[in-house]
């Protein structure tokens, strides 16, 4: 059930919302921005609302709510500049019923906001036939993306199988063609880079040799090539990686093949892309030509196998190769194996000379350390009167302060509340000719003034009490957890595999070789 609001248009702020998408099926010229615009200012004019801002989402599904629009419009809601919002119709606010259903009866009425649905004869302010059906719509709205994202995947998958490229841009050496849609023809800059990598590879050369030679005769990158990102100013973005290289040499779409349907998303509501297996993938060979010979391509391919099998078969992982990381630039450090020994190093200083951590670390240096200062640790705290003795003192102190922070919060909301009301009173007896418009504009601007204070103040602990809880969240605030915490290490006489894997998270090391290490301790404290 809806809260209803006593905001008139007199004193209403109002926030008009306005979004169509393609994705959603909104194809009508009715939901076009500038017809919503023009159906919405009618209303204000026939109701006469005076004040008002647009927030536009131009082409944003209503499945998503990470619309920049939507975003500004919640902030000035925030900053309590907005207390009206008014839309056509309620699949505008969003088309995921559940996310829908919290703003309109959760996150509106919390704030007081008054949400009127034009189309819908949906207006919080009085009791309409409308407002009873604001779930029913909503729903109807989830069910109606469903519906077109289920057409629409059917669709673009009839496409694939006809042959049809329908991906925002071709593969790194070809382009679209003009003329005819789903085609692609051989883009011969960038194609002459790909068969040099491939002669490059052939000739000896690894993927990491042949992106540092890439590199240093600056060759576009693919992303570079396409002029995607423009204003990218990272050194990293010019640069060739050794995994670029690997994807191309993989890619069979240099055989002529077209291969689609690698990914999808979750749903209509969840646009998160999960990869597919290689059986589900639509691939038509002869869609276009090819830019690798066969045998090159295969020749390559079963080089790059063999060279995994012999990595495979050579390096057993150690039991920290997860975990290092260098403290300079912050990248995973890599594997080197010389004469029987495993040494560490940052490959973006040796590949791209971007770091100067020059260090080639013998791995059982790092064990050794690690190990030892590890041991040193669960010693120095794995004694069960010092854990305990830590956890009561760290929850009396989150404890006193939530309080704290709780009657605090209580008594500025209290203050709060009687300034707003003083305030309506004000406007009332303004209104109402009690006082001269020139009294009202002075006690008001006192009134507001503290009121700003006030809800500075709210805001502030606010914040300060979501941190508190956060803390008492990592301490469990439950002495079992403490306990089962304290159990676990225990009387532990040395460090082993499940030891590392319980509690480190990452290591890093510097380049005067001193290492820092970050513990995964908020299951424990």
């Amino acid at each position: 059930m809806l809260a209803y609001h006593k905001i008139n248009p007199i004193n209403a702020q109002v926030g008009i919302y306005l979004r169509v998408s393609l994705e959603d099926g909104d194809r009508q010229e009715s939901n076009s921005i500038n017809n919503q615009r023009k159906l919405i200012y009618e209303y204000l004019k026939q109701n006469n609302f005076k004040h008002y801002s647009e927030f536009i989402d131009d082409g944003a599904t209503g499945t998503n709510f990470e619309r920049e629009g939507f975003k500004k419009l919640l902030e000035e809601i925030e900053s309590g500049n907005i207390n009206t919002v008014i839309t056509k119709d309620v699949s505008r606010i969003g088309r995921n019923y559940v996310k829908t259903g919290f703003y309109l009866e959760d996150y509106f009425v919390s704030k007081g906001v008054r949400y009127i649905s034009v189309l819908d004869a949906i207006d919080t302010y009085s009791e309409v036939i409308g407002n009873e059906l604001l779930p029913f719509r909503a729903i109807l709205n989830d069910m109606y993306s469903k519906d077109i994202s289920l057409k629409q995947k059917s669709s673009l998958m009839e496409r694939k199988k006809r042959g049809k490229y329908i991906a925002c841009y071709a593969p790194y050496g070809y382009k679209k063609n003009d003329k005819m849609v789903g085609k692609l023809n051989i883009d011969e800059e960038a194609a002459k880079i790909v068969k040099r990598i491939f002669v490059l590879f052939l000739q000896g050369n690894g993927t990491t040799a042949i992106a540092r030679l890439l590199t240093e005769e600056k060759i576009p990158t693919p992303a570079m090539h396409l002029n995607m990102n423009t204003d990218k100013d990272s050194m990293l973005y010019a640069i060739w990686k050794p995994n670029t290289i690997k994807r191309i040499l993989r890619n069979k779409t240099y055989l002529g093949y077209m291969i689609q349907n690698k990914e999808k998303t979750l749903s209509h509501k969840n646009h998160t892309r999960v990869i597919l297996q290689e059986k589900d993938y639509i691939v038509i060979p002869n869609h276009h030509l090819p830019i690798i010979k066969k045998e090159d391509f295969e020749k390559v391919n079963e080089m790059l196998d063999s060279k995994k099998r012999a990595l495979g078969k050579q390096k057993e992982q150690t039991i920290l190769h997860e975990l290092i990381y260098c403290e300079e630039c912050g990248k995973r450090l890599a594997r080197k194996d010389i004469e029987g020994k495993i040494y560490y190093y940052c490959p973006t200083r040796t590949v791209f000379h971007l770091c100067n951590n020059k260090n080639y670390l013998p791995y059982d240096s790092i064990e050794k350390n690690i190990f030892k200062y590890l041991a040193k640790y669960l010693k120095k705290y794995s004694n069960r009167k010092v854990l305990e003795k830590k956890y009561i003192e760290e929850y009396a102190k989150n404890k006193t302060r939530m309080e704290e922070y709780k009657n605090a919060f209580a008594k500025y909301s209290k203050e709060l509340t009687k300034i707003n009301n003083k305030l309506d009173i004000l406007y009332y007896d303004k209104l109402n000719h009690v006082i001269s418009s020139n009294m009202y504009k002075k006690y008001a601007s006192t009134q507001k003034e503290e009121r700003k204070q006030l809800e500075e103040k709210i805001n502030t602990i606010n914040k300060l009490m979501k941190q508190e809880k956060e803390l008492i969240s990592e301490l469990k605030c439950n002495k079992k957890s403490v306990e089962k915490c304290i159990d676990k290490f225990y009387d532990l006489d040395h460090v082993n595999t499940a030891t590392i894997k319980e509690l480190v998270e990452k290591i890093s090391i510097g380049k005067n070789r001193d290492f820092h290490i970050k513990f995964k301790f908020n299951s424990c404290y």
